[in-house]
């Protein structure tokens, strides 16, 4: 595995809320905006060190023909807008991932103890995992990749192996953006025809989903995940095989888009 640490990659940042950073392969923007509430969203996502490693991952390891751009504080999305070729994120998002997390005093760890920073940094994870979800999106329409089926079940899967495989405490990653999902589809009171027919799984799939690849990942430190899911024995040994094989073809299908000039088994500094 390869992480990327939770570090300060800007140590001086100008915090304007219409900034725009460019890279190789990515550029991100963020809107101006003239709601208080969400100029505080807007620095947080310029200043957390997480984030800004989520954004160098995905700059440094996957190569673009045409700039990839991130539009934090956009009117539509989460969503990727394949006509543009870019990510677009609202801040108006960040702001009701943190209301539901709040909502149920949200503990951010197997521990039960909630505090702002546990829920600040699981708000956060949401945000990562749902930059992977659409990048993965970006990356099947710009190569056209074969995906077999739903590309919404792939694009959570790529989500939660960049996660895991790339950042130290990744799973935490993972398991808060399942949480999300988790509170999203405990709010349902009565399935419509909609719901089975989206192209997205129930909420609830996703959950359990993405804590069997978090299980499976490591059987021995997320051991706790069997008691909060449920999962049988058989469940839980078929986890380890998925993960370890949605792993493998997800980077196998992706190594020719990928830069070659880092040693995924090196950690990074």
């Amino acid at each position: 595995m390869r992480y990327y640490q939770r570090r300060w990659l800007f140590a001086v940042m100008l915090l304007f809320s219409s900034m725009s950073i460019a890279a190789d392969n990515v550029i991100v923007r963020y809107l101006p905006t003239n709601d208080i509430k969400l100029q505080l969203i807007t620095k947080k996502l310029q200043s957390d060190s997480s984030i800004q490693d989520a954004i160098s991952l995905m700059n440094d390891e996957f190569i673009f023909p045409k700039p990839l751009t991130i539009v934090f504080g956009s009117d539509d999305g989460p969503l990727y807008d394949p006509v543009v070729n870019d990510i677009l994120i609202p801040y108006i998002f960040l702001d009701e991932v943190d209301q539901r997390f709040k909502a149920v005093n949200y503990a951010g760890d197997n521990q039960g103890k909630a505090n702002p920073e546990n829920l600040g940094q699981a708000v956060m994870d949401v945000v990562i995992h749902t930059l992977f979800h659409e990048l993965a999106h970006a990356l099947i329409a710009t190569y056209e990749l074969p995906i077999v089926g739903k590309e919404e079940d792939a694009a959570d899967n790529l989500a939660a192996v960049l996660s895991i495989e790339y950042f130290e405490n990744g799973a935490e990653i993972a398991i808060s953006a399942a949480d999300l999902f988790y509170l999203e589809g405990d709010e349902i009171v009565e399935f419509e025809e909609a719901d089975f027919w989206d192209e997205h799984s129930l909420d609830l799939q996703r959950y359990y989903a993405t804590l069997c690849y978090v299980y499976g990942s490591d059987d021995a430190q997320y051991a706790y995940l069997l008691e909060e899911t449920g999962f049988s024995d058989e469940r839980a040994e078929l986890c380890i095989g998925d993960y370890e094989r949605m792993t493998n073809n997800w980077l196998t299908l992706l190594d020719a888009y990928m830069s070659p000039e880092v040693d995924a088994t090196t950690p990074a500094e």
